[in-house]
């Protein structure tokens, strides 16, 4: 094969998507900008993309792994290039004329003939190549701006018919009784038809995917480390049990391994996948706080199982509480404030079905009016960001603020310290 062919999974006589927008490597993707990406569901797969082929053989992809390999620690660079349809190779090419990144991937194969080598391993393992503009690409991720340029799959992503994600997450050195309540919560939530996620760590997290596995739901398991790679060790039985019935992924490159530092970007992509986080159990300096911390950026709900106020291990969780989360005490109370089952809980926080939002920055008083009873209707649902508002209403920024500022000063909202614009109850 020619070396200056892209190995990017497009084979002879392959063009362009069902969209009529781009190929496989990632060029000219008109289809996926716009409003299109804009109305994007927390936790939410198309059926279109799910009923699609998704991912790329390893072998296929030789030029989005090099991209991985150089770019996973630094996703905010391309994500943009790779959106305006340039190649992965193309990108490459103008990076090696520039002053080389954080030394985060040294060590890492990049020879052609290492490379080779590690994507038929990844191929024997059954990884798939999941490229930011595959079809398969969680829409959920992609609208963040530190989107993975490359997620690295084993076993069945996306998952035909979840509708909705949850996260739990908490403490690895959990307290018998977190533990299960955290196994209790997962499968009940999975047999209400919820896509478990968590990061395959000791304590809640394992205790997360087995409730889910135990329901006969699907589970996902998102590790800081290569696909190629479980960690910690005792937990590759349960990694092949998460495989069978649902799947794990990773953004970092084959050979990676765990690192301190890989955990917090790990959590972001929890986060990222899921309509909420449940936090159960999680002492003051808990790496569980930065999942919520990303979740909250993200405009994802966040819920607290309360904790003994004795002792340090529900600290921060319990902090949690005092700042705002919702607290929850069994997986009936997180499914009615997301409105019901899995079909019901993935919708936005404006429903499709409502008439359209009132927009521009010239609206008359009566539609002033209309936007503020729409917007507190919204906000007595569920609180939401700043952000979340944005993108749910489609207004300007400047209009947005002009009506959360009269709702604020009517006393009908109040910005609370978790980040979110809650409702007041008169």
């Amino acid at each position: 094969m020619d070396d200056d062919r892209m190995h990017d999974g497009r084979r002879d006589g392959e063009g362009k998507d069902r969209k009529g927008g781009t190929d496989r490597a990632g060029k000219d993707r008109p289809g996926r900008e716009g409003k299109d990406r804009e109305g994007a569901d927390p936790g939410r797969i198309d059926d279109e993309r799910t009923n699609a082929l998704t991912g790329l053989a390893p072998t296929e992809a030789r030029d989005w792994l090099e991209l991985q390999r150089v770019f996973a620690w630094h996703p905010q660079i391309v994500g943009d290039p790779i959106r305006a349809g340039v190649s992965p190779r193309r990108i490459l090419r103008e990076r090696s004329a520039q002053p080389p990144l954080m030394p985060a991937s040294r060590g890492l194969a990049s020879t052609g003939r290492d490379s080779g080598r590690q994507a038929r391993r990844l191929e024997e393992l059954g990884v798939r190549v999941l490229p930011l503009t595959d079809l398969g690409y969680p829409r959920c991720l992609e609208t963040l701006t530190d989107a993975p340029p490359v997620l690295l799959v084993r076993g069945g992503f996306p998952m035909p018919g979840s509708d909705a994600a949850i996260a739990i997450v908490g403490a690895r050195a959990a307290t018998q009784s977190a533990r299960a309540i955290a196994r209790r919560l997962a499968r009940e939530l999975a047999a209400a038809g919820f896509v478990i996620v968590s990061g395959l760590a000791r304590g809640i997290d394992a205790e997360a995917h087995r409730g889910a596995l135990e329901a006969g739901g699907r589970t996902l398991g998102v590790l800081a480390c290569g696909p190629d790679r479980i960690y910690p060790p005792e937990h590759r039985n349960l990694a092949e049990e998460i495989i069978r019935s649902g799947a794990i992924l990773s953004e970092m490159p084959p050979g990676v391994p765990p690192r301190r530092s890989h955990f917090p970007l790990r959590n972001r992509i929890i986060s990222g996948l899921c309509r909420a986080v449940i936090v159960v159990e999680a002492r003051r300096r808990s790496g569980s706080l930065i999942t919520v911390r990303h979740a909250l950026e993200q405009g994802r709900e966040v819920f607290v199982v309360p904790g003994s106020a004795e002792g340090p291990f529900a600290e921060g969780s319990n902090r949690l509480l005092r700042d705002g989360a919702r607290a929850i005490l069994c997986a009936a109370d997180a499914i009615e404030d997301l409105g019901g089952r899995a079909e019901n809980a993935a919708g936005p926080a404006f429903a499709r079905t409502d008439p359209p939002l009132p927009a521009g920055d010239r609206a008359t008083s009566g539609e002033d009016s209309d936007a503020g009873a729409r917007l507190l209707e919204c906000l007595r649902r569920r609180p939401a960001t700043r952000d979340a508002l944005l993108i749910q209403s489609g207004w300007d920024p400047g209009r947005l603020a002009s009506v959360l500022l009269e709702l604020e000063l009517a006393g009908r909202i109040v910005l609370e310290r978790d980040g979110r614009f809650h409702a007041t109850w008169e």
